[in-house]
């Protein structure tokens, strides 16, 4: 069963996808795939709302636990694997090839991720279907999912200051 969190408006292209803006569209989320928004829960939920830009199971721990919450590490990457599982977020191999999860909405997306800052871009356009369709017919695998990340450096890190001897620019 999908999940529907309603897209907030924006103005972005239709192929960009936009984040859940409240802990009620996660809390339904979770009711529709038999889940509880417990106490500690929601105080992930709450700690995860808070990050724009791609966050790790272990900053969730360390500013849960500046905060005095009383909510152990185990719960913490319990409640991400829960949500990742019910499709209310997404895990997200960073460009130093560690695990980090966005906020966003249900459906299949990929991620554009800057490797300086880590700011991520979600889009929704997959230019992978033609390509497993293909790999499908040739190997007679039975593919069921697949993973885009794009990495590159987003505009803001671009102004700011890089060398114009960096070949990246």
């Amino acid at each position: 069963m999908s999940a529907v969190i309603p897209a907030a408006s924006h103005s972005q292209p239709p192929h960009l996808a936009s984040r859940p803006v409240d802990p009620r569209q996660v809390e339904a989320v979770l009711t529709q795939h038999g889940y509880r928004l417990t106490a500690p829960r929601a105080a992930v939920v709450e700690a995860m709302l808070r990050h724009e830009r791609p966050f790790t199971a272990e900053q969730l721990v360390g500013e849960l636990a500046a905060s005095r919450a009383t909510i152990g590490r185990a719960t913490v990457y319990r409640t991400l694997e829960i949500l990742a599982a019910v499709d209310a977020l997404t895990r997200l191999i960073q460009a130093d090839g560690r695990p980090a999860y966005l906020l966003g909405v249900p459906g299949h997306r990929h991620h554009l991720v800057c490797s300086e800052c880590g700011a991520a871009v979600e889009f929704t356009r997959c230019p992978v279907d033609q390509l497993v369709g293909e790999l499908t017919r040739d190997t007679d695998f039975a593919i069921h999912d697949h993973l885009l990340e794009v990495f590159g450096i987003c505009p803001t890190c671009q102004v700011a200051g890089h060398s114009a001897d960096d070949p990246r620019f």
